[in-house]
């Protein structure tokens, strides 16, 4: 058949853009795990400093409420 180069051809380029877009969507898939690995790092960060700021604030209290009247 004459049209089978051409099926071929056109076999080989659709695999090689299959390809191209797996390499993208996996690019992709590591940009958004590195931001989800950022975002949990500055989460863990602010609960950290908020319980400390909690804790503070609560001894103050205690203290205030202790050592005043």
């Amino acid at each position: 058949m004459r049209d089978e180069p051409e099926i071929r051809e056109k076999i080989v380029r659709v695999e090689e853009e299959l390809k191209h877009q797996r390499e993208l969507m996996i690019d992709g898939f590591n940009r958004v795990d590195k931001r989800f690995e950022v975002m949990t790092t500055r989460i863990d960060r602010f609960m950290i400093w908020s319980f400390a700021g909690m804790l503070t604030v609560g001894g103050i209290v205690i203290a205030v409420i202790k050592y005043l009247p």
